[in-house]
């Protein structure tokens, strides 16, 4: 049994020797923040036990952070754990004959392969056959096969569907199956989709009106004017020009302004502006004649195609061709002479406009009625021609037979599958029974499902490793794959369950003299730490074995201990703590264990006594104060207020009411302090900062002085 560490250095240890007053029993309980030297004691341990056995690798047990890489897991493998060798039962007689018969009724891979070879080739050959019918059939008709991504028998299936839809049409299968396809009604659609569209430009009848007005008007002018060509022959040059600028055709002298005000009143002028009126207006009865005769061009291709019940609908539009041309003749001559006495009925262009547009809605309509009929005669046809396809395709005894032939050898095909996985299935259940590692992983699977971890563990198919599986997907999962607080509980279990011989755990394994495990208690939620703190107890309560149990949590500390009397005569008990002094570790005696509130309290209260320069020895400190902070207010705030702490910013002003906060030093105190508790306690992400926990924790107990001051002697006397 190792009594004390002797001249022991490792990080912060240096030269360390147990005092007399010091010395290690048979079950030790160590307490120690985070970065106070509890992994470094451990390594201690290991070595002075190394010492006085050279060869006793096997002798002791360590659970430590390193465990899953160094213990648990396969050297450089995530994917696998290392198997536990227990024998938790008898096993079966007879395992290895049973697997050699199972093995000669496991069909072999080859006859697998040439039977689908098999199903394979009919499948092809009854596509095959399955085309040339629809090729057949078809005829001239545009209608595409059925995917090659379908099976045959879903493409069967898929061709009675269109003889469905066929006899619904033709119920007679005799004339039904000697549809043919043909592709003339899709010859005539073509034709009757590839005629010009018919249209013209629409003249308005206010424009007409205006027209009508300037053909009535008189215009004997006051001033002489130049013609209109001319006019707009000035504008346009005026346009290049700018004021002071030579003449850029004569290059004469330009009186910019006078040229323009004489432009304005040209272009001001009734005479003008009449002209300017005629000119737009004839342009679009030019227009008007060019659709009309392309109309005229279209006339015996539209009549050839629809038939002659449009041919007076054309002859309508074309005989308002001569009236039109008649206004452009007489719009033309009052162009040349605006003051020229020129008639024109001009309420006949209106009827005129009238008679075209009608004539165009007759054709089109007619088009598109007859469009419509052969469209539906096209679809009636495909529809049948489809169903002549299938009606033969179903009726045809070689595809029939080749249909069954199929059916038969999957059939057979699945039932030799099915019974190598069941074979295989049995024979990996009886190589796994024989393993001397399976029985620890039937019970580790067992514990893992009474405490609702969904993993299990099986026996890897070299029957000696582990693998790790989602109990509800089955799936194999690697070391990275769960969460920490899994890998942590997995690890435990191992480690727990691996020193003793029974699924009792009444039969510790015999060669294990030491056990020693650091901060077992890590990431896991309140039901499974329960649970582990339950397994450390048991180890406690081992009857030979020295152990020594290592945490940074007073609570499990204090768990651990309860019941436990340390230091007494005969006691096989003993409690330590590890601090640090002046950088070095060092180990001290626990004689009574305080509450885990009263015990934060007092490291709150020392530490808001310390001067700047003492304030860290260490970075774990730094991020161990904060969350010590927001316990002991959170925990006081709870008995003194009545009320749970829901430590946020936005409780400042509530917290201000409560404790009746005036000063406003002390209120910039009281947002520091909810920093510290609300963000610093929970990351270790951002920046620390000394000054501000130190303060905090120091406003704390002038708080809870200031507000309740017999519990604040009560704490720290």
């Amino acid at each position: 049994m190792i009594e004390k560490l002797k001249y022991f250095s490792h990080k912060s240890f240096k030269n360390y020797t147990n005092p007399i007053d010091l010395q290690f029993l048979e079950k030790n309980i160590i307490f120690g923040y985070n970065g106070k030297g509890k992994s470094a004691f451990c390594f201690g341990l290991e070595q002075e036990f190394l010492k006085a056995n050279p060869n006793g690798n096997n002798n002791y047990r360590l659970f430590n952070k390193e465990y899953i890489k160094k213990s648990l897991l396969l050297e450089n493998n995530a994917d696998k754990i290392k198997g536990v060798k227990a024998n938790f039962g008898e096993k079966s007689v007879g395992a290895n004959t049973k697997i050699i018969e199972l093995k000669k009724e496991i069909v072999s891979e080859t006859d697998i392969n040439n039977l689908i070879t098999e199903i394979d080739k009919i499948r092809k050959e009854t596509r095959k056959e399955i085309d040339s019918i629809h090729e057949k059939k078809k005829g001239k008709a545009n209608i595409q096969r059925k995917s090659n991504s379908v099976a045959v028998e879903k493409i069967i299936e898929l061709y009675g569907k269109d003889y469905s839809e066929a006899n619904k049409i033709e119920k007679n299968n005799d004339k039904l199956i000697n549809t043919i396809g043909d592709d003339t009604i899709e010859r005539q659609i073509k034709q009757f989709e590839s005629l010009a569209q018919l249209s013209v430009s629409e003249i308005s009848n206010s424009d007409t009106d205006k027209i009508n007005i300037i053909f009535k008007e008189k215009y004997d002018d006051d001033i002489e004017i130049p013609g209109h060509d001319i006019v707009q022959w000035i504008d346009d040059g005026l346009k290049i020009h700018q004021e002071d600028d030579k003449c850029k055709f004569c290059g004469g002298k330009l009186d910019y302004s006078e040229v323009k005000a004489k432009l304005e009143q040209y272009k001001e002028n009734k005479r003008h502006k009449a002209i300017k009126s005629l000119k737009s207006f004839n342009e679009q009865i030019q227009l008007l004649l060019n659709e009309i005769e392309s109309i005229e061009n279209n006339s015996k291709t539209y009549i050839a195609i629809i038939g002659n019940t449009i041919e007076k609908d054309f002859k309508n539009i074309i005989d308002c061709k001569n009236s039109i041309d008649t206004l452009f003749t007489s719009i033309q001559k009052k162009i040349e002479k605006i003051d020229g006495d020129i008639n024109f009925d001009f309420e006949k262009i209106k009827s005129i406009t009238d008679i075209i547009n009608n004539a165009i809605v007759n054709i089109k309509t007619e088009k598109e009625k007859q469009l419509s009929e052969l469209r539906e005669k096209q679809n009636n046809l495909e529809t049948l021609v489809k169903g002549s396809i299938g009606l033969e395709i179903i009726k045809s005894p070689s595809i029939e037979s080749k249909i069954q032939e199929i059916n038969t050898k999957e059939i057979d095909l699945k039932t030799k599958q099915d019974n190598n996985k069941n074979k295989q299935q049995e024979i990996k259940n009886l190589e796994q029974q024989e393993s001397p590692t399976n029985d620890f992983a039937i019970f580790v699977s067992q514990i893992l499902n009474d405490i609702n971890i969904s993993l299990k563990v099986e026996v890897d198919t070299d029957n000696h490793n582990y693998i790790i599986k989602s109990l509800h997907e089955d799936v194999a999962l690697t070391i990275n794959d769960i969460s920490e607080g899994e890998k942590n509980l997995l690890a435990l279990l191992f480690f727990y369950y691996e020193l003793f011989n029974d699924n009792k755990q009444k039969e510790i394994k015999t060669e294990i003299e030491l056990i020693i495990v650091d901060d077992p208690i890590s990431s896991m939620d309140d039901s499974n730490k329960f649970y582990i703190l339950e397994l450390m107890k048991n180890i406690l309560d081992l009857q030979k074995q020295q152990v020594f149990v290592l945490t940074h949590s007073w609570d499990d500390f204090c768990n651990l201990s309860y019941g436990r009397k340390a230091w007494e005569k005969n006691s096989k008990y003993a409690k330590f703590e590890i601090i640090k002094n002046s950088g070095q570790s060092e180990l001290i005696k626990i004689i009574n264990t305080e509450k885990p509130y009263k015990h934060l309290f007092k490291e709150i209260y020392i530490y808001s006594q310390k001067n700047q320069k003492e304030l860290f020895e260490t970075d774990c400190e730094i991020y161990h104060y904060p969350n010590v902070i927001r316990r002991v207010f959170e925990e006081w705030y709870n008995f003194k207020i009545g009320k749970v702490l829901n430590l946020t910013s936005k409780l400042q002003d509530s917290l201000v009411k409560d404790f009746n906060i005036t000063e406003d030093r002390d209120k910039m105190r009281l947002g520091v302090l909810l920093k510290v508790c609300n963000i610093l306690s929970h990351s270790i992400n951002n920046s620390k900062n000394p000054q501000e926990i130190h303060q905090s924790a120091k406003f704390l107990m002038k708080l809870i002085k200031d507000n309740d001051l017999l519990h604040y002697n009560n704490m720290i006397n």
